[in-house]
This record gives C-alpha cells, sequence and structure tokens, in this order.
C-alpha cells in the first residue's frame, strides 16, 4: 500500500521542481521602467572616451538607448523601439536609428535577462553584446 501512494507523491513533487523552474526566471516589466546607465559588474558606471555614458530609458512599451557627454550636456540617441519579454528573454525591436546605424534598424536583438543585486543583466543570445545596466540616479 505504501508505494502505492509514494510514487504519486514523488511524481507529484518533481513534476512542481519542474514547473517551478521557469516561474523563478520571470522578470515583471514594471521592475525594468526607468532610466539606466551602463555599468560593470559592481555597478560602477562605465565612461568611453571623451566622457561618454550610455543610458538605457525603458517604459512600458518602448526603449531607447541614448549615449551622452555629462561634460557638456551633448547627447545622441543610438536606437529607439519596442520590446517585449517573455520569462527570461527580453527583445528590443530597432524601430528608430542614428544616421551610424541605418544598417541596424529594423533588426531585433535578443536578450537573456536577469536582475541580481539591483543590476540588470543583459546577455546576447543572436548578437555579441553583454550588458550590465544599473537603475540610474536623478539625471
Amino acid at each position: 500500500m505504501k508505494k502505492t501512494f509514494l510514487l504519486p507523491l514523488a511524481a507529484t513533487c518533481l513534476l512542481f521542481v519542474f514547473s517551478m523552474k521557469g516561474f523563478g526566471q520571470s522578470i515583471e516589466k514594471s521592475l525594468l521602467t526607468g532610466s539606466w546607465q551602463q555599468c560593470d559588474s559592481t555597478g560602477k558606471a562605465i565612461v568611453m572616451d571623451a566622457g561618454v555614458v550610455e543610458y538605457k530609458l525603458i517604459t512600458p512599451e518602448n526603449f531607447t538607448v541614448l549615449q551622452a557627454r555629462k561634460n557638456d550636456g551633448v547627447f545622441m540617441a543610438v536606437f529607439f523601439g519596442t520590446y517585449s519579454l517573455e520569462n527570461d528573454t527580453y527583445t528590443e525591436n530597432l524601430v528608430y536609428t542614428a544616421p551610424g546605424m541605418l544598417m541596424a534598424r529594423g533588426g531585433k536583438n535578443l536578450f537573456k535577462i536577469s536582475l541580481k543585486n539591483n543590476l540588470l543583466y543583459l546577455k546576447g543570445i543572436n548578437n555579441t553584446y553583454s550588458q550590465i545596466w544599473k537603475k540610474a540616479e536623478a539625471l
């Protein structure tokens, strides 16, 4: 009689464990909304040549990636578009680009996404980008 009870219980436990694996990877869109600054794994802002920093602005439907020179207040949008989020896959649809990025217009960048210690990690699936973003301080 114990064998009859233990087998369904074991199967139910395994089913529960495997089904929970996907739930742990999901991120709510509301957690993405805001201004993000590209940083290193310690959360320190990455500063490129000429004092350029990169920001990602995310709304519930759209995203923008822009570069800014903080010392003189000049910025340039690199690209803008829509995005989707499904489980741990974040997809950017590039609708508008800067003149130097026209070859990317109409493309899609897919990323594995995760949030850890207030840092947003994006690892390229169909691209070479591996990025870390931190919520930006007031601009």
